[in-house]
């Protein structure tokens, strides 16, 4: 912590995207605080489904074992057009490729939080309840924060940094002077979680397109209760109670659904849109904050957490590099991150205007020939490696593989590549050929960092190869490669030329 500050990194809002940043901060070795104006952590499910490329960061972290356990992967998808016959997707048989999680985790927001929060609390924090920013200043070299407590009493904080977590009517993004302007996308959603007495298949979800809607029916973990999720065309209901689920399922469907007990619904307007910058200063914005969306395709708190993760080993980092180098390494957050919320919230628009145009084309897209493109294996591996988010990489144009996703084969001895990368910083990966030696991690090439050498007798039999990137790689700590070439050297004056700061090593930290 910098003499004349209260804390490291201050952090808006205790969701999932918030207990992630706070979680890393604490991780990295700084000091955090996280604060929420709502009474306490609501047993609402909101978000439901975690992607196999959070729960890969969810596994540096340290969480995934606990993820795994609350929730329960999707078995298939079961898609009917009209009142057709379904057509299953078997999610387990798609080719989802490198990774330990070839699913989409059904898991309700409020458990995802309630296990980042347990970790959050092992290392120290809690989220401070009832706690309101009311203003804010950047002064260059720290952020003051006005804090009110439910008392009434207020309160200044010093703050290295700050993270606005607080969802799309952040009032970080205001204080800041940052912008999100929406786009109404014209569609209506209701959402409820209610249980069911219709035997559907616990773990196996069920999609309809329809003249009247789009409906989705998500498995949850608790057997008999089910996400409903369904567009309205026309006026919202005045009640959102069982037999209007149970009617509307029924209407477009055939299906007796039998529902009771709703245990949480909401109705909303959609709407999209990307704020204009994610940082200004030394304030940052993350999730929701940074971005609203549909929940087709369930990426938000996904893009949440991944953008906290990204976030916070460079501020981390950024203590052990010089300002210019800190900056450019700090700038790098806005963008891939924005990037990759734009390229986000244009794919979630653009299916879900397909899926709920009421007009002659789209209904025909959607009864007609969705069901036919569904049947195609390349459009059903999408849903698989690209809704999983698993093929994620970052510009950079003319640098090869640099900004992709790490490859995470199998390994002879078990586990996965991402098993041996160290838990925090940078990792050198090291292909070997035939008659190469082995490296030495003292050689003062490395800069201290840690080094990973890998044969093709390294790797469980029939993974692929992946030296084609480089033989020498350098992989950042949130699993992306960060620059590859043939000697450390060539390493570090790709990234030296870049316009992104070189990673922090051991050589010259702080």
């Amino acid at each position: 912590m910098t003499r004349g500050t209260d804390v490291d990194v201050l952090v808006v809002g205790g969701g999932p995207t918030g207990l992630t940043a706070a979680h890393e901060a604490l991780r990295y070795g700084l000091t955090a605080r996280i604060i929420d104006r709502k009474p306490g952590r609501a047993a609402i499910s909101k978000a439901l489904v975690v992607h196999a490329r959070t729960m890969e960061v969810f596994e540096a972290m340290g969480l995934a074992g606990d993820m795994l356990a609350a929730g329960v992967p999707f078995a298939a998808l079961n898609v009917q057009a009209g009142r057709g016959r379904p057509r299953r997707i078997d999610m387990r048989g798609l080719p989802w490729g490198d990774t330990s999680y070839p699913f989409w985790l059904s898991i309700p927001q409020y458990v995802t939080e309630q296990v980042i929060e347990a970790h959050l609390g092992k290392a120290g924090a809690e989220v401070e309840w009832e706690v309101w920013l009311e203003g804010l200043k950047d002064h260059g070299d720290h952020v003051t924060a006005t804090l009110r407590h439910a008392s009434g009493e207020t309160e200044t904080v010093r703050a290295r940094w700050l993270i606005g977590c607080d969802g799309g009517r952040s009032t970080v993004r205001d204080l800041a002077g940052l912008t999100l302007r929406r786009s109404d996308a014209g569609a209506s959603f209701v959402l409820a979680d209610i249980r069911t007495t219709a035997p559907l298949v616990h773990d196996e979800g069920y999609v309809h397109l329809g003249r009247s809607g789009l409906l989705l029916i998500v498995p949850m973990p608790e057997p008999g209760q089910r996400r409903i999720i369904a567009h309205m065309p026309g006026s919202m209901p005045p009640a959102i109670d069982a037999p209007f689920i149970d009617a509307l399922i029924r209407d477009r469907t055939g299906l007796d659904f039998g529902g009771h007990d709703i245990t949480w619904h909401s109705r909303f307007e959609l709407s999209h849109g990307v704020a204009d910058r994610y940082r200004r200063g030394r304030v940052f914005l993350a999730g929701d904050a940074a971005h609203v969306h549909s929940p087709v395709g369930g990426q938000g708190l996904n893009t949440g957490v991944q953008e906290a993760h990204n976030l916070m080993w460079k501020i981390a980092a950024a203590d052990r590099l010089d300002a210019a180098a800190a900056e450019r390494l700090l700038d790098t957050y806005e963008a891939e991150r924005r990037a990759i919320a734009r390229g986000m919230v244009r794919g979630t628009a653009r299916a879900t205007r397909v899926m709920t145009l009421d007009l002659p084309l789209a209904r025909v897209l959607r009864t007609v020939l969705a069901p036919r493109v569904i049947g195609r294996p390349s459009v059903q591996a999408r849903l698989g490696r690209r809704v999983g988010m698993l093929e994620t990489a970052y510009r950079t144009d003319g640098l090869g593989y640099a900004g992709h996703r790490m490859p995470n084969p199998e390994l002879r001895s078990g586990g996965r590549l991402y098993g041996r990368l160290a838990g925090i910083g940078h990792t050198w990966v090291v292909w070997l050929r035939p008659g190469d030696p082995v490296p030495d991690p003292g050689d003062p090439r490395w800069k201290g960092l840690p080094v990973l050498p890998l044969a093709p007798s390294s790797l469980a039999e029939g993974q692929p190869w992946p030296g084609r990137m480089g033989r020498v790689v350098l992989v950042r700590p949130d699993r992306h490669v960060a620059a590859a070439g043939d000697t450390p050297e060539g390493v570090w004056a790709s990234l030296e030329n870049r316009r992104c700061g070189t990673p922090p090593t051991p050589a010259t930290a702080a």
